[in-house]
C-alpha cells in the first residue's frame, strides 16, 4: 500500500477542513480505482524537531519504499519541503504539494511566542525562542523540479506573502489562484491535480 504524509500548519489539526477532504478524496479514488493509498494525518506536536521525530517514527513504521511523499500547509508545507530532502534517494524521490507555504516560519511565528492555544482542540502550549532556532536548523534548498515539487498559493493569503514562496520555489510545478485566502478557498477543486501530481512521472 503507498501513503501519502499531511501535514497540518501551524496552530491547526487533523480535524482541519483540508486535512479532511484530502482524505475523503484520497480514500474515495482509492476505493473506485482500486488502488491501495493511504493518507496519514498525524496532531503534530508544536515543538517543531518533536514534529519531524514523529514523522520519522511514521515514515519507519510504514516503510521508505512505500512513500509517495507529503502534502504540507503552511507551516507543514515548510516541514514537508525538509521531508523531502531527507528521504531522497536517486531511484525514489517522494512528491511534495505545498498548500500556501511557509518558507520562513522562523520569522513569522515570533509574534506567537509564549501560550497559545489550538482553536481545533483546546490544548494549551509553549512556543519558545528556541523554536525559531529549529526552525531555521531545518531550513533547506528545496527539489524544486517540477516533477517533484508542486505549490498551490492563493495571492490574497492574509497570512503570507505569495510571492515570496513562488520565488523560493523557482523550478517547481507552481499553481497561483488570485483571490482566496490562507485557508485556501476552495479547497475541493484542487484535488484532481493534486492526486494526478502523485502518479505522475
Amino acid at each position: 500500500m503507498k501513503y501519502l504524509i499531511y501535514l497540518h500548519g501551524f496552530n491547526s489539526s487533523p480535524k482541519s477542513e483540508k486535512a479532511q477532504l484530502t482524505i475523503d478524496y484520497f480514500h474515495s479514488y482509492s476505493e473506485s480505482a482500486g488502488q491501495n493509498i493511504k493518507i496519514i494525518v498525524p496532531a503534530l506536536p508544536s515543538a517543531p524537531l518533536d514534529a519531524i521525530s514523529l514523522v520519522h517514527r511514521l515514515v519507519e513504521e510504514q516503510g521508505r519504499e512505500s512513500l509517495l511523499g507529503f502534502i504540507g500547509s503552511s507551516l507543514g508545507g515548510f516541514y514537508s519541503l525538509y521531508l523531502q530532502n531527507y528521504y531522497f534517494q536517486a531511484d525514489n524521490i517522494p512528491k511534495a504539494i505545498l498548500i500556501n507555504p511557509a518558507v520562513r516560519p522562523y520569522d513569522l511565528l515570533t509574534e506567537y511566542l509564549g501560550e497559545n492555544q489550538n482553536m481545533y482542540t483546546g490544548e494549551r502550549y509553549i512556543i519558545e525562542s528556541s523554536h525559531m532556532d529549529d526552525l531555521k536548523s531545518l531550513a533547506t534548498r528545496p527539489l524544486v523540479q517540477h516533477r517533484y515539487t508542486m505549490v498551490l498559493t492563493q495571492t490574497d493569503d492574509e497570512v503570507l506573502n505569495y510571492q515570496e514562496a513562488v520565488a523560493y520555489l523557482e523550478g517547481a510545478s507552481v499553481w497561483i489562484q488570485h483571490g482566496g485566502s490562507h485557508a485556501f478557498d476552495d479547497y475541493a477543486s484542487v484535488l484532481p491535480c493534486m492526486l494526478s501530481f502523485c502518479f505522475k512521472i
